[in-house]
């Protein structure tokens, strides 16, 4: 029998009550990557989690949440690359922000649709959101930014192709804390974990290493 449950490592929802599925495993190393073009989707989807916030009324709120590591932004660029056709320059430019990038900032591309649209609000001061990271830890950090993006549907149907005629695209950044005695350690930890909470419920999906078992929380 097909399970009620939707993929996410993690869904907690009033009156929902699913068990979680387990989580394909991922790389936050900086290890260097001979992605080609085709090798996009396959990890597209290894970053990528879904999940559904479910009430008696229904499906409340759906995310798609991808978060673009070095590993992941490593087969962005190989994509992109032969997309728009960059010369050997351009890739070192672009290959040069993206990884200045990835070590600035946690960075997590954000899909939502509502069956209330006024609930798909993340980005504004009075949202009815929280958005926080946590390690495996259990230590956490608020977002530095969460902006609104109005990206080409050429664009975005080939990069990002979670969206929906109903959804909403968001760029949520959370700046990685500096110093050792910073309480977050984040991949160190073995896990991230992102939490959306909000009085209509909370949802939580993390993206977990492949050597994590004594990290986890």
């Amino acid at each position: 029998m097909k399970s009620r449950c939707y993929l996410a490592y993690t869904l907690i929802a009033a009156a929902a009550g699913c068990a979680s599925t387990r989580v394909q495993t991922v790389d936050f190393s900086e290890a260097s990557k001979n992605y080609r073009n085709e090798d996009y989707g396959t990890v597209f989807e290894a970053w990528t989690r879904h999940v559904k916030l479910v009430q008696d009324i229904g499906t409340v709120m759906e995310v798609w949440a991808t978060f673009k590591s070095w590993d992941f932004r490593q087969a962005y660029m190989a994509k992109y690359a032969k997309i728009y056709d960059l010369a050997d320059g351009e890739r070192e430019s672009l290959a040069k922000s993206q990884m200045e990038t990835a070590r600035a900032v946690y960075e997590i591309h954000l899909v939502a649709q509502s069956t209330n649209d006024r609930w798909n609000d993340f980005a504004n001061r009075s949202s009815p959101w929280r958005l926080t990271l946590l390690d495996g830890t259990g230590a956490e950090i608020a977002p530095t930014t969460v902006k609104v993006e109005k990206l080409p549907d050429a664009y975005e149907s080939e990069f990002f192709p979670t969206r929906t005629p109903f959804s909403h695209t968001y760029t949520v950044r959370f700046v990685r804390p500096e110093g050792a005695g910073d309480a977050f350690i984040g991949p160190a930890s073995g896990r991230l974990i992102l939490r959306l909470a909000s009085p209509v419920g909370k949802v939580e999906v993390a993206w977990e290493a492949k050597d994590s078992g004594a990290a986890a929380r």
